[in-house]
């Protein structure tokens, strides 16, 4: 499978970058299959350690596809304003993203499990938020899924003095 980008150009260049962005993006979209064709699902998640970790209830159709077939595509993204472009159709979108490729794997420890959930809860709330203990029933009803990144690749169009930068039609929503 091609997981370097077609366009050389805008390929980030290290590890790194893209890391930083894994940390630092809230939601992620993963993709999983079924016996009904391919599923893709928003999830709040915690890049740690050189893994992926998200939650879930205990069924559903998302688990179910991973319990059949562990391989995932995960896409985080950044999006930034659409400018004009003196290439192409002359409009272009500036924005940073990665996808992973790897394969889910139940967290099944209850130790390994509380801490991850404690480390997703606080990349989401602001760290002087009192966070009430976790019971032992939410641990154990809650699925705690890791992503082993098997291969990553990350892409970007970045904003230049080249591009002139259009209003925000979405903004209008």
């Amino acid at each position: 499978m091609i997981t370097e980008p077609r366009r050389k150009d805008r390929t980030m260049k290290t590890s790194h970058e893209k890391e930083l962005l894994l940390e630092r993006t809230s939601v992620g979209r993963l993709a999983v299959t079924t016996e009904e064709g391919p599923y893709i699902v928003a999830v709040n998640y915690l890049f740690f350690e050189g893994s992926i970790y998200f939650h879930s209830g205990l069924s559903g159709r998302k688990i179910e596809a991973l319990r059949a077939d562990p391989r995932v595509c995960f896409l985080i993204d950044k999006v930034g304003p659409q400018v004009l472009w003196e290439q192409g159709c002359g409009i272009s979108q500036i924005y940073k993203s990665v996808v992973c490729f790897g394969k889910a794997e139940f967290v099944e420890d209850p130790v390994e499990k509380r801490g991850m959930l404690e480390r997703m809860i606080r990349k989401y709330v602001p760290s002087n938020y009192p966070l009430p203990p976790m019971t032992d029933q939410n641990v154990e009803k809650t699925a705690v899924v890791r992503i082993i990144i098997e291969s990553m690749s990350g892409k970007e169009n970045v904003l230049s003095p080249l591009h002139k930068v259009l209003p925000n039609r979405s903004s209008e929503m």
